[in-house]
């Protein structure tokens, strides 16, 4: 059975497309003032073909026994498993979680909450120098006489039940034009960086996994420093028509940074 659903979804707001400042999107006041609500279709992703370095985003099978409330068995037995599925799906040499957060269902949190826009979590401009800063900050062990590129992915996976209430949405990266890509300053927590967030283009074709299952995680990209390879994939959570009582979705996140030697 297709699921196509009409979703609302928020872009960078027009004002913003022809000037050279950078919005700042940190709470629901910059958010509301910066963006603006376009209702879209939603196709289910699980009638086309998907593949992280084409659409930018692909659904993979991952189970897991750990216990997310308790933090050091996300770091030490989590962290490892995934890092085991990126690097067989990937072929990096080097595979690194740098940040992951388990989101328990409270919307009403602009900072624990879901996202609700659509963004890209990493800057575009130089993607080299942004990855060599990161590598450096991680102190990754890389061969300095060798050369290396940079990959970046985010893995989303649910935690408890199925994601059926505010799953993430993606757009077909093969849909998103460069000129549609803008970055803004994101403030979290003190700390001031820039990510990406895109303008309206009736191009965009979104999709998302209706109830992702606790089994399966989703890989997607956020920055790549290999030409010919998806830049990044725009995703945003979204609201879905569901029962009253669905529980709100509970998942984990973790972003990481890929190394290729050549």
């Amino acid at each position: 059975m297709t699921h196509t659903i009409a979703a609302t979804v928020r872009y960078l707001a027009p004002t913003w497309r022809y000037t050279d400042e950078i919005p700042v999107i940190a709470d629901w006041a910059t958010l509301t003032a910066n963006t603006v609500e376009h209702m879209v279709p939603v196709h289910d992703a699980h009638q086309t073909e998907c593949d992280v370095e084409t659409t930018g985003f692909q659904r993979l099978p991952h189970t897991t026994t750990t216990d997310f409330r308790d933090p050091a068995a996300v770091e030490h037995s989590y962290l490892p498993e995934v890092a085991d599925v990126v690097q067989r799906h990937t072929g990096a040499d080097h595979v690194i979680a740098t940040h992951h957060f388990a989101r328990w269902g409270d919307p009403g949190d602009f900072e624990a909450g879901y996202a609700p826009f659509l963004h890209g979590d990493k800057p575009l401009a130089d993607p080299a120098a942004y990855s060599w800063a990161r590598v450096d900050h991680l102190d990754v062990p890389l061969d300095r006489a060798r050369t290396w590129d940079f990959a970046w992915y985010n893995t989303w996976q649910p935690i408890d039940h199925p994601a059926t209430r505010d799953p993430l949405t993606f757009i077909d990266a093969r849909t998103v034009a460069p000129t549609d890509l803008h970055p803004y300053t994101y403030d979290g927590a003190g700390e001031q960086h820039q990510e990406t967030v895109p303008s309206h283009s009736r191009a965009h074709r979104f999709y998302y996994f209706p109830d992702l299952p606790t089994d399966e995680l989703v890989l997607f990209k956020q920055l790549d420093t290999r030409p010919g390879h998806t830049p990044t994939c725009l995703h945003s959570a979204i609201t879905t028509p569901v029962a009253p009582m669905t529980p709100l979705r509970r998942s984990i996140e973790v972003r990481w940074l890929c190394a290729f030697h050549s």
